[in-house]
């Protein structure tokens, strides 16, 4: 019987369609005074040529008192001119990062790293007062969510970086990791003044995929209702401002990959995608590298990231399935590799992703060429190819599946999915390499053939 419901779960269906609620109703849950917020600074002292401020400043109410915000202001002592300016904020039991907010600022920015509000696990020595970051209090289907609670610092934290004289207010940047990458989100679809932002591991559609699954599961229809209609950043992936460089591992088991980039495509401003292999919920040092290029490039102007472009994929005279892809400045791309992971739509937290090298790089054109062997498909790969260019930005294609198809004459082709954001289903439109039209076909799985085969939808 599971094996007779997965098959039929792999066929495709009808994509949900998201909640909505008026822009006004959320305006009035997530509304904030950007003019101005009151700070003040306990220490002030040097690391080095940096000049490191410890200070507080107010934000959203919370039992009847406006939080208050602890983080570090950090900019060169040598300052000549005003920096642009990075915000970054912590995930699920972090806090202030002294350290990366002293780092970045040798990099040239000013930075402000914070504690989010309150407390909560892991979390006794955060120097905030407000609601404690718990998973209860994230989950809690409430104008009081902590979420809410979390932007509004966020945002008071971009009003206070605008009222310094360090900072160039018209050169703001965000980084967030995990429920800081969520905060991202949720900050750049509501407030225009960031320029850059980086989101490393947040996703919208959390009740479609992610570790909290237990909590949405019990959660009533009106609850359920409110969450995607009010709480859930897919309400502001139409509304994205700055540009963003969306990060992920394959293997991320807080925010699954095809919520991720269900996330990704539907977002509407400016963006780029890397998705690194076998990577967990962990952000290691390597990859601060790609996120202080994607700043460089929209915050002072340096170029990188003209990402990769999947061609269209096709068999070979050998029988050998060619996939290529084409960078938009072939001057600028250093490198590319196409990853790959045997299997489904499915059981992401546990794949195995292997490495292949092009077979050919035309760098006149700026197109790498991979040939995958059909033996590596039986019955079906998920695959992307990852690439750097010269400024160390690193970005990605989205993931697709590729899988063989047995048709009803007995011939053998495959199909192509479009870049998967759902669990268990291909993603349509289907591309079959013989030409034929894929959208008219519903495909099942046979473990007798390892194919997947063809009916007509008419």
């Amino acid at each position: 019987m599971r094996i007779i419901l997965t098959l039929l779960a792999l066929i495709w269906f009808l994509p949900q369609t998201a909640l909505a609620v008026s822009s006004e109703s959320l305006s009035e849950l997530w509304g904030l005074d950007q003019s101005q917020v009151k700070a003040s600074v306990s220490k002030l002292y040097d690391l080095g040529n940096i000049k490191v401020e410890e200070m507080h400043y107010f934000s959203r109410s919370y039992n009847g008192k406006p939080a208050r915000i602890f983080g570090y202001f950090c900019y060169p002592s040598n300052l000549k001119r005003p920096l642009p300016a990075i915000l970054i904020v912590h995930g699920g039991g972090g806090g202030a990062s002294r350290y990366r907010a002293v780092n970045w600022a040798k990099k040239g920015y000013a930075t402000l790293a914070i504690d989010l509000p309150g407390k909560g696990e892991r979390r006794i020595n955060s120097r905030s007062t407000g609601p404690d970051m718990e998973v209860p209090n994230l989950m809690d289907v409430s104008s009081d969510n902590y979420l809410i609670h979390a932007v509004a610092a966020a945002r008071n934290a971009i009003t206070y970086l605008t009222q310094r004289k360090e900072v160039d207010a018209h050169r703001l940047g965000m980084i967030g990791l995990s429920w800081g990458g969520v905060i991202t989100l949720l900050t750049n679809g509501q407030d225009d003044r960031l320029k850059a932002a980086v989101n490393i591991f947040g996703a919208g559609y959390l009740p479609e995929g992610s570790t909290w699954q237990e909590y949405f599961d019990s959660f009533s229809k009106e609850q359920m209702d409110f969450w995607c209609s009010s709480l859930d950043p897919q309400n502001f992936l139409a509304t994205q401002k700055a540009p963003m460089l969306f990060v992920t591992g394959t293997n991320d088991h807080c925010y699954y990959l095809p919520t991720f980039q269900k996330s990704y495509e539907q977002a509407t401003n400016d963006k780029c995608l890397w998705v690194i292999p076998n990577l967990k919920h962990r952000f290691l040092p390597y990859m601060e590298n790609s996120c202080l290029a994607w700043f460089e490039k929209y915050l002072k102007n340096r170029g990188g990231f003209e990402g990769l472009t999947l061609l269209p994929v096709y068999l070979s005279n050998n029988n050998e399935i060619i996939v290529s892809v084409k960078a938009k400045s072939a001057e600028e791309l250093v490198n590319a590799k196409l990853y790959f992971s045997p299997g489904g739509p499915q059981q992401w937290t546990h794949k195995r992703w292997s490495d292949l090298a092009p077979v050919y790089k035309d760098y006149s054109q700026g197109i790498f060429y991979f040939a995958l062997s059909p033996q590596l498909i039986s019955p079906e790969i998920l695959f992307f190819v990852e690439g750097q260019d010269i400024f160390r930005g690193s970005f990605s294609t989205p993931v697709r599946s590729l899988f063989k198809v047995k048709l009803e004459d007995g011939g053998l082709t495959y199909g192509l999915s479009a870049p998967l954001k759902n669990y268990y289903r291909h993603e349509a439109p289907i591309t079959l390499l013989n030409g034929m039209d894929g959208q008219r076909f519903y495909f099942m799985l046979s473990a007798k053939d390892q194919a997947y085969r063809t009916s007509n939808r008419i």
